[in-house]
């Protein structure tokens, strides 16, 4: 028995279970809503996955614009004349620094922070609207040739200043770092790298 107070039931219980017609509705509503939550992640990881793919590309392709830099500058001052090419550096350096996390795709937002800091008094739908007509391939971000023309368009002022903590000696010691990277691990231990 113990010390609980006990009584026989005189109210029926609460059944809260649905009828038969509303859980087969409710389940088609639920399978409405996962289909079109599957739908929605489905779009979310390709461009996600786009992104990543064309990142590594990019990644490569800037890296032999370091290496060969003298000569990506004259074809580029022939494309913008409005730019020297301490211009074009110092646009290169800015954008290095705003994709540092972004493996040198420019996404938006970021985009934003940079107008900004250049002083751009775009208004956002119009810095929308310039950033979908660069970004052809609708991947969301601009790689440094879009954006180069982006900026063209938008006709920043020059001369363009060099973001702070960008030293002029930057490409000698990343393309030194780059071949010490890719020389055989022997020929690293006989230079006493290791």
């Amino acid at each position: 028995m113990g010390s609980f107070f006990s009584s026989s039931l005189t109210v029926p219980p609460f059944i809260f279970d649905l009828p038969e017609s509303k859980v087969k509705d409710d389940e088609e509503e639920k399978v409405d809503v996962f289909a079109a939550l599957h739908e929605e992640n489905f779009k979310m990881c390709e461009t996600m996955y786009r992104q990543n793919a064309r990142s590594k590309m990019e990644e490569s392709r800037f890296n032999v614009y370091r290496r060969n830099w003298s000569e990506v500058v004259q074809k580029l001052e022939e494309k913008y004349p409005q730019w020297t090419s301490e211009d074009i550096t110092n646009l290169r350096f800015h954008f290095e620094f705003a994709v540092d996390n972004y493996k040198y795709l420019l996404h938006f937002c970021i985009l934003n922070e940079l107008l900004d800091f250049f002083q751009d008094d775009t208004s956002p739908r119009r810095r929308r609207a310039m950033f979908d007509t660069v970004d052809t391939h609708k991947y969301e971000a601009i790689n440094f040739e879009e954006y180069l023309q982006l900026m063209s368009t938008m006709n920043i002022k020059k001369p363009v200043t060099r973001p702070a903590g960008f030293d002029k000696d930057k490409d000698e010691m990343l393309t030194l770092c780059a071949d010490i990277s890719e020389t055989h691990p022997f020929k690293q231990m006989c230079y006493g790298l290791f």
